[in-house]
């Protein structure tokens, strides 16, 4: 039984697949973001550090090494920084500015990252320094203190949660939203489609305009639906005309046959005639069941449904068989439940003498009648709905059955099995009771009986009609 699931495996694929390319993109989007932000940084330390030095080295070169000094002593200028660190080592006493000791630093043109140590008491930090030399000979070691890396990754990080956060609830939403709409467009169009396969070709998926590949799908299939509605209907309408114009000379070959039975007395002449008139009203039956499953299936017959117990119905034929099984040596046995359901009584009781009917006509011993309410079908309903119950009207015989491969052609119109061409019939009888239930809404299910295999299963022939 079919029961659209609005998170089937597909669309749980769909929603992770998507919640992973949206993290993804997130997660490469923060890195970059943070790539570019260090680099900001970086830059920006690396200039300030020159400028300090810069500074340092126009004092030095103004006014020598007591300028220099009383620069780095009283923190004047740039050196005025508090992050920003001085030393100037290599003479008699070594001068330095917000520094516990002078770090290890070689020669170098660019400012490069350093340990910074600023006392016994206090760890050391991070930094970035430049080393130079004094045309005196003397070092000189310029560097700012803090926003390195490594803190800058750890406020980074703290940052980079909630973002990720964020983005793994904006993500989550946004497939689910994305599957959950995928999901309501593709049972749109597998319910249109249903009622296609069900043979109302009238179905047409809601246009919607959006302009993309749904939107083609729905155009497509409404195109493929007009078509075949319009050959069905043509069909139909040609079939319909045959029969009709086919029933004026039927009839006048009936009574031409009645008026030569009343003029012949040679008995093998009786007896050719009164075949003959057999197989013209077989014919006018023919005729007239085609048109009336045209008419069934072009909803063109009065609506005369109203509550009717299936039961009763039943009974009512069972009993009207009772003497023809009887006569074919056939058990007719009844199972009926009481079960009321909204049909047209007349159409009901011939789909149900076409099953007696056929079940009698293919050689069974025994035919079971039976009624019972409470059955699902697999009639796909909306999203979340579930499917409606059915009443059951099943016709059970012991006889050969139908294969599974054939019972798909067993109901078309003027369909005969190879098993059924010696037999009087004009292959419209199931073709009879699948257009009724059609028009009701239901079903015409065929299948084995519940017999063992080596014995021989006969045909279940179950009309399922709406409750």
């Amino acid at each position: 039984m079919f029961r659209p699931r609005r998170l089937s495996p597909t669309i749980l694929w769909l929603v992770a697949a998507v919640f992973v390319l949206q993290l993804l993109s997130s997660a490469a989007a923060i890195f970059f973001l943070r790539g570019q932000m260090l680099e900001v940084v970086r830059t920006d330390r690396v200039r300030q550090v020159l400028d300090v030095r810069d500074d340092l080295l126009a004092t030095y070169l103004q006014g020598g090494r007591p300028s220099l000094a009383q620069m780095i002593v009283r923190q004047q200028g740039s050196a005025a920084d508090p992050t920003v660190f001085i030393a100037l080592t290599g003479g008699a006493v070594p001068l330095l500015s917000n520094l516990g000791k002078a770090p290890a630093l070689d020669i170098a043109p660019r400012p490069r990252p350093v340990m910074v140590h600023l006392g016994n008491d206090i760890p050391d930090i991070e930094g970035m320094a430049i080393a130079g030399q004094l045309p005196d000979g003397e070092r000189l070691i310029v560097g700012v203190m803090g926003a390195t890396e490594s803190r800058f990754n750890l406020a980074f990080a703290t940052a980079a949660g909630l973002t990720i956060l964020v983005a793994v609830a904006l993500a989550t939403a946004s497939a689910l939203l994305l599957g959950f709409e995928i999901s309501r467009r593709t049972h749109a169009i597998a319910e249109t489609a249903a009622q296609f396969a069900q043979g109302n070709f009238g179905a047409r998926l809601t246009d919607t305009r959006s302009g993309d590949g749904f939107d083609h799908l729905r155009l497509q299939m409404n195109r493929m639906a007009e078509r075949i509605d319009r050959l069905v209907s043509e069909l139909s309408s040609v079939s319909a005309s045959m029969a009709h114009d086919l029933r004026s000379p039927v009839a006048r070959l009936s009574a031409a046959i009645d008026t030569a039975l009343e003029k012949v007395d040679d008995p093998a002449a009786l007896e050719a005639l009164q075949l003959a008139r057999e197989n013209a009203d077989g014919l006018r039956q023919m005729l007239d069941t085609a048109l009336e499953i045209t008419r069934l299936e072009g909803g063109a017959i009065t609506d005369r449904r109203r509550a009717i117990d299936l039961a009763r119905v039943a009974e009512d034929m069972a009993e009207l068989y009772e003497p023809l099984a009887e006569q074919s040596g056939v058990v007719l046995a009844t199972r009926l439940d009481p079960v009321v359901v909204t049909a047209d009584r007349e159409l009901v009781s011939r789909a149900i003498a076409n099953l007696i009917d056929n079940a009698l006509k293919y050689g069974a011993k025994r035919v079971v009648l039976s009624t019972s309410p409470g059955v699902l079908t697999n009639t796909v309903a909306g999203p979340g709905i579930a499917p409606p119950a059915m009443a059951e009207i099943a016709v059970l015989d012991d006889g050969p059955g139908i294969a599974a491969e054939d019972r798909g052609r067993a109901v078309e119109r003027f369909v005969r099995l190879d098993n059924a061409r010696t037999l009087p019939g004009g292959g419209l009888g199931l073709a009879m009771v699948q257009a009724v239930a059609r028009l009701h809404g239901g079903e015409l299910v065929l299948s084995d009986g519940p017999g063992p295999v080596t014995a021989g299963r006969g045909l279940l022939a179950t009309l399922r009609l709406p409750r």
